[in-house]
Protein backbone atom coordinates (compact mmCIF):
# COMPACT_ATOMS: atom_id res chain seq x y z
CA UNK A 1 0.00 0.00 0.00
CA UNK A 2 3.07 2.52 0.79
CA UNK A 3 4.53 1.94 -2.92
CA UNK A 4 2.93 4.09 -5.72
CA UNK A 5 2.62 0.11 -7.50
CA UNK A 6 1.09 -0.73 -4.45
CA UNK A 7 -1.90 1.82 -4.57
CA UNK A 8 -2.28 1.80 -8.11
CA UNK A 9 -3.21 -2.01 -7.68
CA UNK A 10 -5.85 -1.06 -5.03
CA UNK A 11 -7.37 1.50 -7.26
CA UNK A 12 -7.67 -0.67 -10.58
CA UNK A 13 -9.02 -3.35 -7.97
CA UNK A 14 -11.91 -0.60 -7.31
CA UNK A 15 -11.92 0.85 -10.78
CA UNK A 16 -13.25 -2.91 -12.14
CA UNK A 17 -15.43 -2.91 -9.16
CA UNK A 18 -16.93 0.46 -10.58
CA UNK A 19 -16.81 -0.49 -14.31
CA UNK A 20 -18.73 -3.90 -13.13
CA UNK A 21 -20.91 -1.56 -11.40
CA UNK A 22 -21.82 0.40 -14.35
CA UNK A 23 -23.19 -2.51 -16.47
CA UNK A 24 -25.08 -3.80 -13.63
CA UNK A 25 -26.86 -0.69 -13.06
CA UNK A 26 -27.71 -0.15 -16.70
CA UNK A 27 -28.74 -4.35 -17.16
CA UNK A 28 -31.08 -3.84 -13.48
CA UNK A 29 -32.84 -0.96 -16.07
CA UNK A 30 -32.60 -2.68 -19.77
CA UNK A 31 -33.45 -6.38 -18.03
CA UNK A 32 -36.40 -5.69 -15.12
CA UNK A 33 -37.87 -2.71 -16.41
CA UNK A 34 -40.90 -4.37 -17.45
CA UNK A 35 -40.58 -7.06 -15.04
CA UNK A 36 -43.90 -8.02 -13.43
CA UNK A 37 -43.47 -6.83 -10.41
CA UNK A 38 -42.29 -3.68 -11.51
CA UNK A 39 -46.38 -2.22 -11.77
CA UNK A 40 -46.48 0.53 -14.51
CA UNK A 41 -47.06 3.22 -12.16
CA UNK A 42 -43.78 3.00 -10.64
CA UNK A 43 -41.64 1.95 -13.83
CA UNK A 44 -40.30 5.78 -14.32
CA UNK A 45 -38.87 5.97 -10.26
CA UNK A 46 -37.25 2.50 -10.87
CA UNK A 47 -35.92 3.57 -14.04
CA UNK A 48 -34.84 6.76 -12.83
CA UNK A 49 -33.40 5.60 -9.36
CA UNK A 50 -30.63 3.11 -11.46
CA UNK A 51 -30.10 5.81 -14.29
CA UNK A 52 -28.71 7.99 -11.19
CA UNK A 53 -26.62 4.49 -9.67
CA UNK A 54 -25.42 4.31 -13.47
CA UNK A 55 -24.36 7.73 -13.63
CA UNK A 56 -22.49 7.99 -10.06
CA UNK A 57 -20.62 4.82 -11.11
CA UNK A 58 -19.56 6.21 -14.07
CA UNK A 59 -18.18 9.27 -12.31
CA UNK A 60 -16.39 7.03 -9.95
CA UNK A 61 -14.62 5.12 -12.67
CA UNK A 62 -13.63 8.42 -14.27
CA UNK A 63 -12.37 9.49 -11.06
CA UNK A 64 -10.71 6.34 -10.30
CA UNK A 65 -9.12 6.24 -14.30
CA UNK A 66 -7.68 9.56 -13.67
CA UNK A 67 -5.98 9.05 -10.69
CA UNK A 68 -4.33 5.83 -12.02
CA UNK A 69 -2.95 8.10 -14.51
CA UNK A 70 -1.77 10.34 -11.95
CA UNK A 71 0.31 7.50 -10.73
CA UNK A 72 1.50 6.21 -13.91
CA UNK A 73 -1.37 3.44 -15.20
CA UNK A 74 -4.19 3.18 -16.55
CA UNK A 75 -7.57 0.73 -16.19
CA UNK A 76 -6.61 -2.78 -17.86
CA UNK A 77 -2.57 -2.32 -16.23
CA UNK A 78 -3.18 -5.24 -13.61
CA UNK A 79 -5.51 -8.35 -13.48
CA UNK A 80 -9.03 -7.99 -12.44
CA UNK A 81 -11.46 -10.93 -11.44
CA UNK A 82 -15.16 -11.41 -12.86
CA UNK A 83 -16.52 -12.29 -9.45
CA UNK A 84 -19.41 -9.45 -10.16
CA UNK A 85 -20.25 -9.79 -13.35
CA UNK A 86 -21.00 -13.94 -12.85
CA UNK A 87 -22.98 -12.63 -10.14
CA UNK A 88 -25.23 -10.60 -12.28
CA UNK A 89 -25.17 -13.94 -14.42
CA UNK A 90 -26.10 -15.99 -11.78
CA UNK A 91 -29.24 -13.66 -11.32
CA UNK A 92 -30.17 -12.95 -15.06
CA UNK A 93 -33.57 -14.35 -14.40
CA UNK A 94 -34.71 -12.62 -11.70
CA UNK A 95 -35.30 -9.47 -10.20
CA UNK A 96 -35.63 -10.55 -6.57
CA UNK A 97 -32.50 -12.24 -6.88
CA UNK A 98 -30.69 -9.59 -8.71
CA UNK A 99 -31.53 -7.23 -5.61
CA UNK A 100 -30.57 -9.11 -3.69
CA UNK A 101 -27.25 -9.99 -4.57
CA UNK A 102 -25.68 -6.85 -6.14
CA UNK A 103 -26.40 -3.97 -4.13
CA UNK A 104 -27.99 -5.52 -1.26
CA UNK A 105 -24.55 -8.51 -0.63
CA UNK A 106 -22.13 -6.96 -2.99
CA UNK A 107 -22.37 -3.41 -2.89
CA UNK A 108 -22.90 -3.21 0.83
CA UNK A 109 -19.45 -5.17 1.52
CA UNK A 110 -17.92 -2.42 -0.03
CA UNK A 111 -19.47 0.08 2.87
CA UNK A 112 -17.74 -2.52 5.26
CA UNK A 113 -14.25 -2.37 3.69
CA UNK A 114 -13.63 1.25 2.37
CA UNK A 115 -13.14 2.78 6.00
CA UNK A 116 -9.91 0.64 6.15
CA UNK A 117 -8.70 1.56 2.65
CA UNK A 118 -9.17 5.21 3.29
CA UNK A 119 -7.32 4.64 6.76
CA UNK A 120 -4.45 3.22 5.17
CA UNK A 121 -4.64 5.35 2.43
CA UNK A 122 -4.39 8.05 4.47
CA UNK A 123 -1.85 6.81 6.52
CA UNK A 124 0.50 6.74 3.69
CA UNK A 125 -0.26 10.22 3.09
CA UNK A 126 -2.19 9.94 -0.27
CA UNK A 127 -5.18 12.38 0.05
CA UNK A 128 -5.88 12.72 -3.49
CA UNK A 129 -6.48 8.48 -3.58
CA UNK A 130 -8.75 9.03 -0.17
CA UNK A 131 -10.72 11.92 -1.40
CA UNK A 132 -12.07 9.89 -4.19
CA UNK A 133 -12.51 6.64 -1.92
CA UNK A 134 -14.54 9.29 0.36
CA UNK A 135 -17.05 10.73 -2.59
CA UNK A 136 -17.49 6.53 -3.39
CA UNK A 137 -18.14 5.74 0.03
CA UNK A 138 -21.22 8.35 0.39
CA UNK A 139 -22.41 7.79 -2.72
CA UNK A 140 -22.41 4.16 -2.28
CA UNK A 141 -24.70 4.00 0.92
CA UNK A 142 -27.28 6.08 -1.23
CA UNK A 143 -26.89 2.96 -4.08
CA UNK A 144 -27.57 0.40 -1.59
CA UNK A 145 -30.93 2.59 0.15
CA UNK A 146 -31.88 2.08 -3.38
CA UNK A 147 -31.18 -1.55 -3.83
CA UNK A 148 -33.17 -1.73 -0.14
CA UNK A 149 -35.86 0.26 -1.55
CA UNK A 150 -36.56 -2.06 -4.63
CA UNK A 151 -36.28 -5.10 -2.72
CA UNK A 152 -38.72 -4.06 -0.38
CA UNK A 153 -41.00 -3.25 -3.18
CA UNK A 154 -40.42 -6.79 -4.30
CA UNK A 155 -41.62 -8.69 -1.33
CA UNK A 156 -44.34 -6.49 -0.77
CA UNK A 157 -45.70 -7.39 -4.20
CA UNK A 158 -44.61 -11.23 -4.15
CA UNK A 159 -46.17 -11.06 0.12
CA UNK A 160 -43.20 -12.08 1.61
CA UNK A 161 -41.23 -10.61 4.61
CA UNK A 162 -37.87 -8.77 3.17
CA UNK A 163 -35.85 -10.85 5.89
CA UNK A 164 -36.99 -14.24 5.32
CA UNK A 165 -37.25 -13.63 1.21
CA UNK A 166 -33.42 -11.93 1.43
CA UNK A 167 -32.22 -15.19 3.22
CA UNK A 168 -33.59 -17.17 0.43
CA UNK A 169 -32.29 -15.61 -2.13
CA UNK A 170 -28.81 -15.52 -1.24
CA UNK A 171 -29.15 -19.36 0.65
CA UNK A 172 -30.01 -20.42 -3.25
CA UNK A 173 -27.45 -17.72 -5.24
CA UNK A 174 -24.89 -16.16 -3.27
CA UNK A 175 -21.66 -18.82 -3.61
CA UNK A 176 -19.97 -16.86 -1.29
CA UNK A 177 -20.10 -15.75 2.49
CA UNK A 178 -21.56 -12.99 4.25
CA UNK A 179 -18.38 -11.73 6.62
CA UNK A 180 -17.93 -9.96 9.45
CA UNK A 181 -16.92 -6.98 10.19
CA UNK A 182 -19.90 -5.30 9.52
CA UNK A 183 -20.03 -1.43 9.10
CA UNK A 184 -23.39 -1.04 11.32
CA UNK A 185 -23.86 2.61 10.41
CA UNK A 186 -23.59 2.94 7.18
CA UNK A 187 -25.23 -0.33 6.55
CA UNK A 188 -28.10 0.94 8.49
CA UNK A 189 -28.26 4.32 7.05
CA UNK A 190 -29.00 2.51 3.95
CA UNK A 191 -31.52 0.63 5.22
CA UNK A 192 -29.84 -2.87 6.18
CA UNK A 193 -30.94 -3.74 9.61
CA UNK A 194 -28.55 -6.35 10.94
CA UNK A 195 -31.02 -8.98 11.32
CA UNK A 196 -31.29 -8.99 7.17
CA UNK A 197 -28.14 -10.11 7.18
CA UNK A 198 -26.35 -11.37 10.51
CA UNK A 199 -28.28 -14.53 10.40
CA UNK A 200 -26.59 -15.04 7.43
CA UNK A 201 -22.76 -15.08 8.98
CA UNK A 202 -22.87 -18.76 9.45
CA UNK A 203 -24.30 -20.07 6.17
CA UNK A 204 -21.56 -21.97 5.02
Amino acid sequence: MGSKAGRAALLHAIAHIELNAIDLAADMIARFSFAPEIAENDRADFINNWSSVCDDEARHFLMLEERLQELGHSYGDFPAHNGLWEAAKSTAHDITARLAIAPLVLEARGLDVTPLMIKKLTQVGDMDSVKILEVIYEEEIGHVSIGAKWFHYVARIVEQTPKDLFHEQVEKHFKGRIKPPFNVQARTLAGLSENFYQPLVNLR
